[in-house]
Formats: structure tokens, sequence, C-alpha cells
């Protein structure tokens, strides 16, 4: 079962689930919506300080395979983006969660995902992942899933039903190279064309900005979150990290 998390505090969150409820229909067990294999959660806090939401969803007696943050991106600049990123921090954690640790994610389902954005993304937004960052900690396998990256994209319920589209519709398909990506911006233009161009599933994805904290442990612990990683791909050169890469048992590409 797939736990979709909405925060009763993010503007684009709520919006997602309100195409959620209307599109379909739910069947309302205590504090859960449950659709088929889907589970739909609702928290009064914000999701990047939300430690441990799964195992409060579990303690309600349901077994969840992966948890998907409904969301908003936010940024200064007035770009519209539908995204899909891993959870966690290379450095210290500015934002939620664990200070050098890496929630582990389920890099198919963040693909499909991400080529279902692509494919309903018919209103002029980019669509991308993006590099790991911020919280919360949880244990089972997780992404966010966000509309942005202001108020006015937040509002947009035609951004916010392609999101709720492929909530719906993503599965797990395990097929393609597993990767972790490392060096580019922030947006990871070209982890996001090879994941949509050649099928490689990536799994965390470390910017340039955070290089400054990738040592063979951290490198290690990429690879731990990203389920069968067995490649790295680098957008930029880094030969001292490409020997680390290499000394792991990564293909380095």
């Amino acid at each position: 079962m797939l736990a979709v998390i909405v925060s009763k505090k993010d503007v684009a969150s709520i919006n997602i689930s309100k195409v959620l409820l209307f599109e379909y229909k739910w069947e309302k067990k205590g504090d859960a919506y449950i659709h088929g294999n889907r589970l739909l959660y609702f928290i009064e806090d914000e999701h990047l300080y939300h430690d441990n939401v799964d195992k409060e969803i579990e303690e309600l007696g349901y077994e969840i395979d992966a948890v998907i943050f409904a969301s908003r991106h936010s940024s200064s600049q007035e770009r519209k983006t539908l995204s899909v990123h891993p959870i966690g921090n290379f450095g210290k954690a500015l934002y939620g969660g664990k200070s050098k640790q890496l929630v582990k994610t389920n890099p198919w389902l963040m693909r499909h995902a991400l080529q279902l954005l692509k494919e309903k993304n018919k209103i002029g937004y980019s669509v991308s992942y993006e590099a790991t960052h911020h919280g919360p900690w949880l244990e089972k396998p997780s992404f966010f899933i966000e509309v942005g990256s202001t108020s006015r994209q937040w509002n947009d319920m035609q951004a916010c039903h392609v999101v709720a589209e492929a909530i719906m519709e993503m599965k797990e398909e395990r097929k393609g190279k597993i990767a972790i990506g490392i060096g580019g911006g922030h947006y990871a233009p070209r982890f996001t064309d090879i994941a949509l161009k050649h099928g490689i599933a990536f799994g965390h994805i470390a910017a340039k900005y955070a290089i400054e904290h990738l040592n063979e442990e951290m490198l290690k612990k990429m690879v731990e979150a990203t389920h069968d990683c067995e490649a790295a791909y680098f957008h930029g050169k880094y030969e001292e990290i490409e020997g680390m890469a290499r000394k792991i048992g990564l293909d380095v590409k």
C-alpha cells in the first residue's frame, strides 16, 4: 500500500487532496481514507518536520510499502515546476530530518512518477527530479511529489490535477538500471533527461552544492538508501568521488 501524506499547512498539498477526494472514491476508515492500494492521510503540521509518519500510520493497523508526500515546492523564482525528489540531508539538518542521514527511496516508483508528470503536463510546467534535500525522517521508502514554486502555482488546480493523477497511477516498474546522481544543479537536468530518455531510475541525487559533504561513508549511505543501486552518474568532473564510487563497486558513468 502507498501512503499519500497531505499537510493541512501546505496549500498545494490541500489542493492536490481536493482533486484526489473529488475524482476518486475513498472509504474513510478512522483517520485514513482508502482507495484500492492507496491510503490518504492528513497531518496538522508541515511535512518536513513530521518524523516517523510511517510508524504513525502502521499503528493504525495498515501495512505500507512506500510514502508519498504531496507538497508545494518553494522558490524565490516564479518557476512553474512539477517535480519529485528523495529525502535526506547530506550535511546539517536545517529543514527537518536528521543531519547526514538519508531516507530510503524507491527509484522505480519515483521514475514512473516523473514519467507520468511529463506525459500529463500540457500546461507549460517544467518537469524534473530535484536533488535530495530536507526532512522528515522515516524508515519506509519515500519521496516528495511537488507543485512549484509560488502561491500562484500552488493554487493552479490544473497543476494539482496532474500531480493527483500521477499519484494514483504510479506503480513500481522494476526494469532498467538503478543509479545515484552526483553533480549538476538542484533540478538535476542531466539526470532528469537520462531518466526520461533512457529509463535509468535514479534514487538519491547530490547536487554540486552538496559535493563538500560527499565522502566514502556518505556515498555508501546514498547506495544503501537507493534500493538495488548499481551505478553512479556524474554531471561534472569529480575525479576523487568517481574513484570512491568505483571502490565501493559502482559502475561510473
